[in-house]
């Protein structure tokens, strides 16, 4: 009777065994298929995460993990937060114990979270430090990311070197993973940042490399039109102006900012009379 209990008692253990197993096993497929869509289709990478229970998982790192993934998910979807509620697991963990990837992921959302804070010091220090701790990081575009954040945060402290050359080595990784989209707009925003460092060289340059791209969309090619117009006030010929004021009506309807430029560059023309339209444009519409 006794043996019989003990082999009870352990069929039962065996039983609890295999229970968790299949139970971690199927957090993990989860997690990985969450990790797989984050990029192409994020919306559904946050479903799956939402239906795990977070009183399942385990161990530090599958909670590290989870809570890595959820920051990520939330990020890629464009909800803000400003608690470290769910990412703190992963401070904890990676941050010690973490591969480089898991690293800089970790800082990089830290970076966020703080920016939505409005701590911009802790964002840009939590960006620096994500960056210094990516050699041999596997996830290049969470870099891209990262140095992007990092630009902007310097343009907010009128850092524009420092702005200039974080977005510049943005866009050579984006160029090393073909990804022409987001390597335009690191190499525009460099253009803006050469732009109010009146760096001519180096805005002849980007604005060179920016024109060879083909097949942008609406918004890419207004905006280039309008970068296109501040060079030429800075550093272009009249007709260079002449030529640009011939698409005034789309620069007008691009960006706000370009009716200033138009105004300034009837001006430098000398034709004070023409710049009236655009500047009363900006009442009309702010």
């Amino acid at each position: 009777m006794k043996q019989t209990s003990h082999i009870l008692m352990l069929m039962l253990l065996l039983l609890a065994c295999c229970i968790i197993s299949c139970s971690n096993h199927k957090q993990q497929e989860t997690l990985n298929r969450a990790e797989s869509l984050m990029e192409t289709h994020p919306d559904s990478a946050l479903l799956l995460l939402k239906g795990i229970e977070k009183s399942d998982l385990g161990s530090k790192e599958e909670q590290a993990r989870y809570a890595l993934l959820m920051s990520m998910a939330l990020d890629r979807n464009f909800i803000e937060t400003t608690s470290f509620d769910v990412l703190q697991p992963a401070i904890d963990y990676y941050l010690e114990s973490g591969n480089p990837t898991e690293k800089l992921r970790t800082y990089y959302y830290q970076g966020r979270i703080f920016q939505n804070q409005g701590e911009r010091d802790n964002a840009l220090n939590s960006f620096v430090k994500g960056i210094d701790n990516s050699l041999n990081n596997t996830d290049s575009l969470t870099l891209v990311r990262t140095l992007v954040a990092q630009a902007y945060l310097y343009y907010e402290f009128y850092d524009f070197e420092s702005y200039t050359n974080a977005n510049l080595k943005a866009a050579e990784i984006c160029k090393n993973l073909s990804h022409k989209g987001y390597e335009f707009n690191c190499l525009l925003n460099a253009l803006n940042g050469a732009l109010v460092l009146d760096d001519k060289n180096k805005a002849d340059s980007l604005l060179k490399q920016c024109n060879t791209f083909e097949h942008l969309n609406n918004d890419q090619n207004k905006s280039l039109l309008g970068h296109r117009l501040s060079h030429a006030l800075k550093f272009g010929s009249t007709q260079d102006l002449m030529d640009l004021l011939t698409h005034q009506n789309e620069l007008l309807e691009s960006d706000i900012n370009n009716a200033l430029n138009i105004a300034a560059a009837y001006n430098k023309l000398g034709e004070n009379n023409m710049s009236i339209r655009p500047v009363s444009y900006t009442h009309l519409t702010l």
